[in-house]
């Protein structure tokens, strides 16, 4: 499973809803993602997938598709 699919999995479980309510790209706000679901999906990635995402990373990151490209970079 690729970085990307991870996180689309990894976030549909923070966010208790179906893999195929998540769309990656629409923007959290679309989603009906508050910045604590966010938090929490960030300290899951460090968590499982053991990368770190700095607080100025994420104030660029509109979408999960953005902050899957930048996981993949950051790998």
């Amino acid at each position: 499973m690729n970085t990307y699919d991870k996180l689309i999995e990894l976030t549909a479980e923070v966010l208790q809803r179906p893999v195929e309510e998540i769309r990656p790209d629409l923007s959290m706000d679309e989603q009906g993602v508050d910045s604590l679901d966010v938090v929490e999906v960030l300290m899951a990635i460090e968590d499982r997938l053991g990368i770190y995402v700095p607080d100025s990373a994420v104030v660029e990151m509109r979408t999960l598709a953005d902050l899957a490209a930048w996981l993949e970079e950051h790998q």
